[in-house]
């Protein structure tokens, strides 16, 4: 198994690789979104872009079409960000929520 360091709620949980972050983060009961988007999200599709993160270390595919097109505002400002919804874990990860 994989590990998953989330910096924001100073947490580190298990990750099956293959699967996504946002999966991950839901098996292991933490919330990786903000405010009322715990309940107003897309619940994975990548249709909206409540589950932002930034991977600040750890290996991942690159973006999807998917990811760029609902980022497409946000990533001119950061070009790092990522959907946890969309992320496959592959490699052990630290994460930046809510970004």
């Amino acid at each position: 198994m994989l590990e998953i360091q989330f910096i924001k709620q100073n947490r580190t949980i298990k990750a099956v690789e293959g699967e996504t972050v946002r999966e991950a983060a839901i098996r292991n009961k933490l919330s990786i979104y903000p405010h009322v988007f715990k309940a107003l999200n897309c619940r994975g599709r990548g249709l909206c872009h409540a589950c932002a993160i930034k991977i600040v270390s750890g290996n991942a595919e690159p973006k999807n079409e998917i990811e760029s097109e609902q980022l497409a505002k946000k990533l001119k400002k950061d070009p790092e960000l990522r959907l946890a919804c969309q992320v496959k874990v592959m490699d052990n990860m630290t994460i930046e929520t809510h970004v």
